[in-house]
């Protein structure tokens, strides 16, 4: 249950969205960043990171911040981008060395783990990834652990209750 109420009405970007989310619902308590924080989300949706390799990342640092909602509503985006069931067991349980990952992969799931306990990446983090990723898809990788880690923040410290909708958000991205 939420530790405050939701507002009695959504901010108007709220109802752009396929689903009002209870995230964007409770964040329009502050309507002046609903937007623009719905705006970086669906930027982020839509990076140049392949879904697959994104909804690794988006999983990953919801399990690395304890974020419920994040897990549950991300879990039906990962499958559909061919994340497998022992793939997201692995990083939701923290094990990500025991998950059937490839260079990149595992290359992502370090630098989502380095940017979440250092808020930077080791050099040689940063030259692997640079070996499979554009110099965009670095920001963007980056960027997306960033996002997902301030959505964190607001649905575990306001207790937001989980709606899992993550069908709703499917196809999102490129693959």
């Amino acid at each position: 249950m939420a530790r405050i109420p939701y507002p009695e009405r959504s901010a108007e970007a709220v109802d752009a969205l396929p689903t009002p989310l209870n995230a964007f619902r409770m964040l329009s308590h502050a309507p002046e960043l609903t937007g623009p924080a719905i705006e970086l989300g669906m930027a982020v949706l839509g990076s140049s990171l392949p879904v697959r390799l994104r909804e690794l990342v988006v999983v990953s640092v919801a399990a690395r911040t304890d974020c419920a909602y994040g897990i549950v509503q991300h879990r039906p985006i990962a499958l559909h981008a061919g994340v497998t069931v022992d793939q997201l067991a692995a990083v939701v349980e923290l094990r990500p060395e025991e998950g059937d990952f490839d260079e990149v992969e595992s290359t992502l799931l370090t630098a989502t783990e380095e940017l979440l306990a250092q808020h930077t990446l080791t050099d040689a983090t940063l030259g692997t990834l640079r070996k499979h990723l554009t110099d965009r898809q670095v920001v963007e990788l980056i960027t997306t652990v960033g996002y997902y880690t301030m959505l964190a923040g607001l649905l575990n410290g306001l207790g937001v209750d989980i709606d899992p909708a993550g069908e709703k958000y499917l196809g999102l991205g490129r693959d």
